[in-house]
């Protein structure tokens, strides 16, 4: 005889496998939740890590900058405050080498009044010139050589040539205005003339000034 299921049971028994699933799959949804939230929270505190490292890096950026600013203007007051000092030094040494020669000045116009010959005159300015110029070698300036020597034009600045019977041609045949070098250094180039081609005077010949 054939057995009949109990449709109650049945009914029973599929209403609860439809609540066991429903509460699996409601069980399931909550841990997929959960793991969004403690993802989402995991994403938060490493980005608001990020970000404070961020402004750390970035403070300390600003504070060597502003170190290296500082460093900076102290050097460039430093530099000032030595080459001011050293341009005084300067001064000091050089100017009382030629204080004699302003005296010496003084002096010359003292005696050049009235009944004074014009010799004295000009012996008294020509040991106002010795002197100033003295004082110039003693600090390493030098007269450029011009006249009777070849015209070298790293040194000398040429006016214009004429022809000389006494020099030969290239040879500086007169001095316009001195020149003057500091060792190695040219101060001021000396403004000369120069024998021309037609100019008839040995090489090498000594000549006085034109």
């Amino acid at each position: 005889m054939t057995k009949q299921t109990d449709p109650a049971k049945a009914s029973a028994d599929l209403s609860d496998e439809i609540q066991q699933a429903m509460d699996e799959a409601e069980a399931a949804v909550t841990a997929l939740d959960e793991d969004d939230l403690q993802a989402d929270a995991s994403g938060a505190t490493g980005l608001a890590a990020a970000v404070v490292e961020l402004e750390t890096e970035l403070q300390q950026t600003k504070d060597r900058w502003l170190r290296a600013v500082a460093d900076l203007e102290n050097y460039k007051k430093r530099v000032k405050r030595e080459v001011d000092e050293a341009s005084t030094s300067a001064v000091q040494r050089l100017l009382p080498a030629f204080l004699p020669t302003v005296d010496n000045l003084e002096r010359a116009l003292e005696v050049s009044g009235p009944g004074a010959s014009v010799e004295q005159l000009v012996r008294g300015i020509q040991m106002v010139r010795d002197e100033f110029l003295a004082a110039l070698r003693k600090h390493g300036i030098e007269p450029v050589p011009s006249v009777g020597t070849p015209f070298d034009p790293t040194m000398h600045d040429a006016l214009q040539q004429i022809d000389s019977p006494e020099h030969a041609p290239g040879v500086v045949v007169r001095e316009f205005e001195r020149g003057y070098r500091f060792g190695e250094r040219l101060l001021r180039p000396a403004r000369v003339i120069i024998a021309g081609p037609g100019s008839t005077g040995a090489p090498g010949e000594g000549a006085k000034e034109a």
